[in-house]
């Protein structure tokens, strides 16, 4: 009866609005991902001084729309874990007073996506993806062709030192309107077409390129765990589309990424719960390890060369200079974590609940192959980002991320109504 009716398209009052709701995390996560790129517009045209305060206004109201179409998916487990994190980390402030509770902010991210991208099941996660490409390629080609015109009209420098992502006595060597990373010079060239792009980095609707790369590493989970040899499942689309983001952004780690993340996922242990729960701690040992090798007594860490393995040789520097304390977020870290996600993790909610956490999300239940298949290929995400910065927990890629990831729980339920 149900499925008939929903055949038909004849849906009674509630299920209407269920399906109303599952369509307002589609433009949820388009406005998570566009509306840095709007605001920058504002603030060069002088129609308004932007600053952090007003960014994070508008993140919280996104949040507090998703929350809302979401209410009925709160429950007893959520919440107790929540009060757990929220307890352990008041706890912590009291020894701690610089902590920062912005970790929970982190957490309502993933809760709130990962619960409407449930909702929406697999229709709405592909209308979400058709968005989200069609929207980076076509502001790129405009960044691409124009850079002067585009420069005009988003000064991406300007909007990042009034927010306070850079600091007004950053030296801009570029000359240009572009983030700090928007371009490669000198021995740090640009890997792909440099004939063609000359040292620019791409970054389309994110303002910065390394947010590029990140989707494409998120699209590409998405294609890993979701394609079929079968007619419209292949998803070429989105291959050629994750190609084509990496080639704009010149990204490095989105191509280490993706090979790494093929390997994982047509090994032996793609679905092994198991592994995906061991995957960090390894690295984290491996970058201690790393770090406790390059020691410097008496020296800071800090990222002596902005490239991959300097970023990875900092974290691996930082956690071998921590003591117990920063591990467990009972002192403030000396130095900033933004750049090394481990870190920064660790010293927002400490390794016990960080691992908590990870077990959760390792072991959930799974509804389907692709669910399995999307959690290990996003748990090579998590692994290798957080070596080089904490960027996954930026809601204009983590909504994306976890809306995604939020369609394959229902992908059973989805089949179920379609036969």
């Amino acid at each position: 009866m149900t499925t008939s009716v929903i055949q038909t398209g004849f849906l009674p009052g509630a299920a209407q609005r269920v399906r109303a709701r599952a369509g307002v995390g589609v433009w949820l996560v388009v406005l998570s991902a566009m509306f840095n790129l709007i605001m920058c517009f504002i603030n060069t045209h002088g129609w308004l001084r932007v600053n952090a305060t007003q960014l994070a206004v508008i993140e919280l109201l996104i949040m507090m729309v998703g929350m809302l179409a979401v209410r009925h998916a709160v429950n007893a487990r959520m919440v107790i874990i929540t009060a757990l994190v929220i307890g352990y980390m008041v706890g912590a402030k009291l020894i701690n007073p610089g902590l920062s509770f912005k970790f929970v902010h982190d957490l309502a991210i993933i809760w709130i996506f990962f619960e409407l991208g449930k909702m929406g099941g697999m229709e709405q996660a592909q209308i979400a993806l058709r968005y989200m490409v069609f929207l980076i390629l076509a502001c790129a080609l405009v960044e691409f062709l124009f850079p002067v015109q585009y420069g005009q009209q988003f000064n991406i420098w300007q909007y990042y030192v009034q927010k306070g992502g850079l600091s007004a006595d950053t030296v801009n060597y570029s000359n240009t309107t572009s983030f700090v990373s928007g371009s490669r010079s000198g021995s740090n060239a640009r890997t792909y077409f440099p004939s063609i792009f000359g040292g620019r980095r791409i970054a389309s609707i994110f303002l910065e390129p390394v947010s590029i790369g990140n989707v494409a590493g998120i699209i590409f989970c998405w294609c890993l765990a979701t394609s079929r040899n079968y007619k419209k499942e292949r998803e070429i689309g989105l291959y050629l589309a994750v190609a084509a983001f990496i080639v704009l952004g010149d990204s490095r780690f989105a191509t280490m990424f993706c090979l790494v993340v093929t390997l994982v996922r047509f090994s032996p242990f793609r679905e092994s719960a198991v592994i995906t729960f061991l995957m960090p701690f390894f690295v984290t040992i491996a970058l201690t390890l790393a770090g406790s090798l390059h020691e410097i007594p008496g020296w800071l860490p800090r990222i002596t060369h902005d490239d991959f393995s300097g970023r990875l040789l900092f974290s691996g520097q930082l956690l071998d200079y921590w003591d117990l304390s920063h591990w467990f977020a009972l002192s403030s870290s000396p130095v900033y974590t933004a750049d090394t996600g481990y870190a920064y993790v660790s010293n927002s909610v400490g390794l016990i609940f960080a691992s908590v956490l990870w077990f959760l999300f390792s072991f959930s239940r799974s509804h389907s192959d692709a669910q399995r298949l999307m959690r290990t290929c996003l748990a090579v995400y998590f692994v290798t980002s957080l070596s080089i910065g904490a960027g996954i927990f930026t809601i204009k890629t983590a909504s994306l991320l976890w809306f995604l990831y939020g369609a394959t729980a229902s992908e059973t339920e989805n089949r179920e109504v379609k036969i």
